[in-house]
């Protein structure tokens, strides 16, 4: 019986040393503890007192602690406004956009503690909160995953590409959350070579979306004339699907995007021409086809049932993303598969013979469009058609 009870506890305590190893943060110090706070008493000072995290630019960016005396860079309350830190004593904070000629824009950037590895797929999060005495939020905050260490020699903006900032609010909104902390996340794929973290504004100031704030009520301060977040919790952490990288339960969600076909025939086509250029799409991770779709098919009985010899494959596609969820969630896998047997299903329903049918699955090995676009994954959720005579 005892050593029945101390295998039992064995196993208890070394399986969250095993959970912890499998979920590494990349990000050295991402909740920003590990810092010397005897000496912070102004804003700037999160280069020179906060291990690994430096300023991307010459315009430095903020550490802010509890327990300090300083009132311009304490916790809860400081300059900037109000907030307690997410998890510990102590977070970071940059200026996302001014009108005040005074002050400029400021990021703050880590090198993580080893390059991701390629074709690998990381979750990139971080915890926000828009400053209680900002006249402004903005979008186009976020992340970006670099393979160099981006220094800039002035205190200019770093102005990226939509598309190139790696990590962003799923819809671009301006964050103007001040009560509590907002997750920003996403997933990147690795090529081998990245290995710094930059996080701030990266849109240029006529490309911005600026919403007016109000200062809230508990709240003692004048506000200024700029868009000031505070972060925390800063995280790169392998995963093996995007349903393992979760944001805030209130963050826009990019809605189902479903392919509409649109094909040129002439008029004199022939039967097995149409059925060979159709194609019926999905929602992601879905497997029921909309009323389009639908259209598609009858098209299809009318073609067999008028010519009875004819057998068909039902092709199944899914797109990569799908292909990985099916890796965590056996409730997706085959989803190639399971589009096309539903599709089977219907057209058997409509009075076409089993026979005369076979499911074929290709899964994510057959794309329609290779491109990492939400446009170019649509395309792929498919179920395509062959006719054999």
């Amino acid at each position: 019986m005892n050593k029945l009870v101390i295998i039992a506890l064995a196993f208890f305590l070394v399986s969250p040393v095993l959970a912890q190893d499998e979920e590494k943060n990349l990000v050295p110090n991402g909740d920003f503890e590990n810092a010397q706070t005897k000496t912070l008493k102004n804003p700037g000072m999160l280069q020179d007192l906060c291990e690994g995290w430096y300023t991307a630019t010459k315009a430095p960016a903020d550490l802010f602690a509890g327990g300090i005396k300083s009132e311009k860079v304490s916790i809860p309350v400081n300059s900037f406004g109000k907030q307690d830190a997410a998890s510990g004593d102590l977070y970071a904070g940059f200026r996302a956009y001014t009108t005040d000629k005074k002050s400029t824009r400021s990021y703050l950037a880590v090198q993580l503690t080893e390059p991701l590895e390629k074709d690998q797929m990381y979750c990139v999060q971080f915890k926000i909160s828009l400053a209680d005495l900002s006249k402004f939020g903005v979008n186009y905050v976020g992340a970006v995953i670099s393979d160099r260490k981006i220094v800039q020699p002035n205190t200019g903006s770093i102005v990226k590409d939509l598309n190139s900032i790696t990590i962003k609010d799923q819809g671009n909104k301006a964050l103007i959350g001040m009560e509590g902390w907002e997750t920003v996340c996403g997933t990147v794929i690795g090529s081998g070579r990245e290995q710094y973290v930059i996080i701030g504004c990266f849109g240029a100031d006529a490309d911005l979306k600026i919403e007016k704030t109000k200062k809230p009520k508990d709240v003692v301060g004048t506000p200024a004339y700029h868009a000031y977040y505070f972060v925390d919790d800063v995280r790169v952490v392998a995963v093996e699907a995007k349903s393992q990288c979760s944001c805030s339960p209130d963050a826009e969600r990019a809605p189902d995007l479903i392919y509409g076909q649109s094909v040129v025939l002439s008029e004199n086509a022939k039967g097995d021409e149409i059925i060979g250029t159709s194609a019926v799409y999905f929602a992601s991770l879905k497997k029921t086809y909309t009323q389009a779709g639908e259209l598609t098919l009858n098209s299809i009985v009318e073609i067999l049932k008028a010519n009875p010899t004819w057998k068909l494959d039902v092709i199944g596609h899914c797109d990569n993303d799908e292909f990985d969820e099916a890796k965590i969630n056996t409730r997706y896998a085959n989803m190639g598969e399971q589009r096309a047997n539903a599709i089977a299903d219907y057209l058997k329903a409509q009075g076409v013979d089993a026979s005369r049918l076979n499911v074929v699955s290709k899964e994510n090995n057959d794309p329609a469009n290779t491109r990492p676009t939400d446009l170019s994954r649509a395309q792929n959720r498919r179920v395509t058609f062959k006719v054999k005579k």
